[in-house]
């Protein structure tokens, strides 16, 4: 769609826009982030940004919110008509467009100072501050009260942000922005990491929102997180406007079903190799206060791969951190790892687990580049390197290519789109070739580009090493590493082809241990390696050792898992 230019001299009338970019130009450390951009928001509009990591989403948004300023030459018009008189300056536009971000809660999860609790932290929305620095007033009280049972939260009220889950923070957070009634409401990926009920609600109070006249501003990879209210879209790419469509005027926007996997009871008890084995395990918190795992046993084999769900807040976070070793169980529970009950210090675990998650993400607040951050994975550090090996800058060479990292290579982390980012964690996490990779929700924020190139890369990662040569054999970076998977996820599409068995936890206790059905029949065969060409395809629809089948396409097409009985 060609994008219809303003005028040099813009004149802003009567029906003058709340915010208008006429060809307007961002950079930010030299590099060119948005390109001639000319969009405008009117009043009664609410807009959607869609685009792939990197596109310029997120500092769109910065650029409309006056925190970041167009390109002092050529850097086009930039006016806000809040008020009779439109205006350049961006002066007082913060407090009329709250913002709610990923990097936002990030910034929280990194203070360890802080001490608020749910009903502090909607109440900062009214001075727009990050702690309390006054007492709220009876109104101020109620108003609060008000909108963290709106929130589903208010049983949270006086819970420490830092024992909330991811959802239950990101809604305390959408209650800060919303408390002072602000006219526009600005949304950066605001369901990521979110379970399916909690994005239900989340979705719900922004139509809510919408309906009570608070315009709406938000950037999603996922057209399903489009609420009814969205009348206007525009799509970013490298920077640019591909495309503007009023919504208004189409059937699009409709939310898309996702397919429902189906799954069973075990059919028999695997003699495989165990790689991790929790018996009766419980976790408290706090000295004992909190008991947030209680009587796990669990057992995970050699060549099985785990998906595991659960609304947020049950104790998915906690299981991961107690199979790392940064969390032990109490008197009378047992963990073993790789046959070994006793291991001498959580590094030694860290080097055969790799990790990726939200809240990783979110303490990797450090200026360093891309390859410094894949190299850290060999010390399970945050920033923090040693001296590398010949052989460990190979491997990191290796990952950058199988990641396609190579362009952001010298970048810090820091300059990097929330996908981006992601990548390359993901690419520490693999420094040393881990038994067992853990990723923790790591499709949210993913763009359905990089989503497919993450798939393709873990499918690789997760193939049975005998079925593909070790990573010194191959030729270039492209082969598997055999490496058993233990998967996070909220959304049923983001279900990876290899997963095998489903665990489903709740209020602490792991209800479900089912395994994945397989339609034999259509089963794909993971694409040949760059190998002798005189080898056969491997056959991958059986595992040696495991019970599992064949891997399914992504999202559970032609099979799945069917339904088990409880625990």
């Amino acid at each position: 769609m060609v994008v219809s230019r303003l005028p040099s001299s813009v004149s802003m009338s009567i029906n003058q826009p709340l915010i208008l970019l006429d060809r307007v130009n961002v950079a930010i450390n030299g590099a060119e982030i948005l390109r001639d951009i000319t969009w405008q928001m009117k009043r009664g509009e609410n807009w959607a940004i869609l685009g792939g990591n990197g596109a310029g989403k997120s500092t769109f948004l910065r650029l409309v919110r006056g925190e970041i300023w167009p390109a002092p030459v050529n850097g086009g018009l930039r006016m806000y008509g809040f008020e009779n008189t439109p205006t350049p300056s961006p002066i007082g536009i913060k407090k009329r467009m709250r913002l709610v971000s990923a990097e936002q809660q990030a910034r929280y999860l990194r203070q360890h100072e802080w001490q608020l609790t749910a009903r502090d932290i909607v109440f900062t929305g009214f001075h727009d501050s990050e702690v309390v620095w006054q007492k709220p007033t009876r109104a101020q009280s109620k108003v609060v009260d008000e909108t963290l049972d709106m929130l589903g939260i208010a049983s949270l009220a006086n819970t420490h942000f830092k024992k909330m889950s991811q959802g239950q923070l990101r809604r305390a957070l959408i209650g800060r922005a919303l408390v002072s009634n602000p006219e526009v409401l600005v949304l950066d990926e605001v369901c990521v990491g979110l379970d399916a009920a909690s994005r239900r609600h989340i979705l719900d109070i922004i139509q809510q929102a919408a309906e009570r006249g608070t315009q709406v501003l938000m950037t999603t990879h996922r057209k399903d997180e489009l609420v009814p209210a969205i009348s206007h879209v525009m799509e970013l790419k490298e920077g640019r406007v591909e495309r503007i469509e009023d919504r208004r005027k189409t059937e699009d926007g409709r939310r898309n079903a996702l397919s429902q996997a189906v799954f069973r009871l075990p059919s028999s008890v695997s003699d495989a190799r165990p790689l991790i084995e929790i018996s009766n395990a419980s976790v408290a918190l706090n000295e004992g206060a909190d008991v947030v795992l209680r009587g796990v046993n669990w057992r995970m084999n050699e060549g099985e791969h785990w998906l595991t769900t659960g609304d947020n807040g049950v104790g998915k976070s906690t299981l991961l951190k107690l199979i790392l070793g940064e969390l032990w169980p109490a008197h009378g529970g047992s963990i073993a790892r790789f046959g070994e009950r006793d291991f001498r210090n959580v590094w030694e675990i860290k080097k055969r687990i790799g990790y990726v998650s939200a809240d990783l993400q979110a303490r990797y607040f450090v200026d360093v580049s891309a390859e410094d951050v894949i190299a850290s994975g060999f010390f399970a550090s945050v920033g923090w390197l040693q001296p590398t090996s010949r052989k460990q800058n190979a491997r990191v060479d290796e990952l950058i290519d199988l990641f396609g990292l190579r362009p952001l290579a010298k970048r810090s982390i820091l300059e990097m789109s929330y996908g981006q980012a992601r990548k390359v964690l993901v690419a520490r996490a693999l420094a040393n070739s881990p038994r067992i990779l853990i990723l923790d929700e790591v499709f949210d924020g993913l763009d359905a580009h990089f989503r497919a190139e993450l798939v393709e890369i873990l499918e690789r990662v997760a193939a049975p090493a005998a079925l593909w040569p070790r990573p010194n054999e191959l030729d270039g970076a492209t082969g598997a590493l055999g490496t058993s998977i233990i998967l996070v996820a909220h959304h049923e599409a983001d279900i990876l082809p290899c997963i095998t068995h489903r665990m489903t936890i709740a209020d602490g206790r792991v209800v479900k241990l089912e395994e994945r059905i397989v339609s034999d029949a259509i089963s794909p065969s993971p694409a040949p390696h760059k190998g002798r060409r005189d080898e056969p395809t491997p056959n991958p629809s059986r595992r040696e050792g495991s019970n599992s089948a064949s891997p399914l396409p992504l999202g559970g097409a032609g099979g799945g898992f069917k339904r088990g009985g409880d625990l």
